[in-house]
């Protein structure tokens, strides 16, 4: 069953020389306890759609269709209820660990802030509980709570960042760039620990990232999106073996692999498109060596391939 269910949704940003369209016709299911890796370049709107799932985009954006979480159309709600449902049924990590946290509150503070909202009467040494358990499940001493943000190593922050999205016990968490700036041995740690909290919390975790090693390790399915538009989605180890879009191909290939004789590093020529002005047809066909007439004048359709979702002319036209 589908916990969270993105329909048809379009994004869009208003500036004053225009339109930019950042994400375009996005469709996917998350299931319970499923672990969902969306992948791509930087630009191509895997954090606009994180973000806009917890109703969080600035004021000029502009958003339709349909976010479902639990049956319940989150574009729907007005704020104060979309408010009790964040940090509650959904939960987010952020990019950041080294600024997400105010710096002049200690860190119980950041949680006693989170628990006043979804529960205005709980009492202080329950708070104290609650966010105890929270930081020990993600490797912290409980001790720590009254210590300050910058007291804590970028791995240290970003377990408190975990923490701190799990202390309610939601549905679903969206883990946004979770191992950004930290060092590998960290980033194996974080993985780890969200690991772990799928299987002791009963929850779905959405991954966002444009490292496809860390999508190969903890993810059931993957999303690769380019210029706003969702290209392929499938199990990892089908997405992984036999790559169906050719953007998805070519991202797998510039992965670096010291285990193959050849040495030449592969990557992807030209640069992403212009948003506010994308090109005709398929957006990734300045860039691809398969292209063919009809992708310089249509947008291919999105399709289902083998129990895959692809777009791709490739697959017929």
């Amino acid at each position: 069953m589908a916990v969270l269910s993105i329909k048809n949704l379009f994004i869009e940003y208003q500036i004053k020389s225009g339109a930019v369209k950042a994400v375009e016709d996005v469709s996917f299911d998350v299931e319970e306890n499923e672990s969902l890796g969306i992948v791509g370049e930087s630009g191509c709107g895997k954090s606009t759609l994180g973000t806009a799932i917890l109703r969080l985009l600035p004021q000029n954006a502009k958003i339709t269709g349909e976010i479902l979480l639990n049956g319940v159309n989150l574009l729907e709600l007005d704020n104060e209820s979309m408010r009790k449902i964040r940090g509650k049924d959904i939960a987010m990590i952020f990019q950041d660990p080294m600024t997400s946290l105010n710096p002049i509150m200690r860190v119980r503070d950041h949680f006693f802030e989170l628990f006043k909202v979804h529960n205005p009467d709980i009492k202080k040494n329950e708070m104290i509980k609650i966010a105890s358990e929270a930081l020990e499940s993600v490797g912290v001493d409980p001790k720590r709570l009254n210590n300050y943000p910058f007291e804590f190593s970028g791995g240290m922050r970003q377990r408190v960042m975990i923490a701190l999205a799990i202390a309610l016990k939601p549905k679903v968490l969206i883990a946004d760039e979770p191992t950004t700036a930290l060092d590998v041995v960290v980033q194996e740690q974080i993985m780890q620990v969200l690991k772990n909290l799928m299987k002791t919390k009963n929850m779905s975790i959405v991954l966002i990232t444009h490292d496809m090693g860390i999508v190969a390790e903890m993810a059931e399915r993957v999303a690769v999106m380019y210029a706003g538009n969702l290209v392929e989605l499938g199990a990892i180890h089908k997405l992984y073996n036999k790559p169906m879009h050719p953007y998805t191909r070519m991202l797998l290939e510039s992965i670096p692999n010291i285990k193959l004789d050849d040495m030449d590093l592969k990557f992807i020529p030209g640069s992403p498109p212009d948003l506010k002005n994308p090109p005709r047809g398929c957006k990734y066909y300045p860039r691809c060596p398969f292209t063919k007439d009809i992708c310089k004048k249509n947008d291919p359709k999105t399709k289902k391939v083998d129990s895959r979702i692809v777009k791709c002319w490739i697959y017929g036209e």
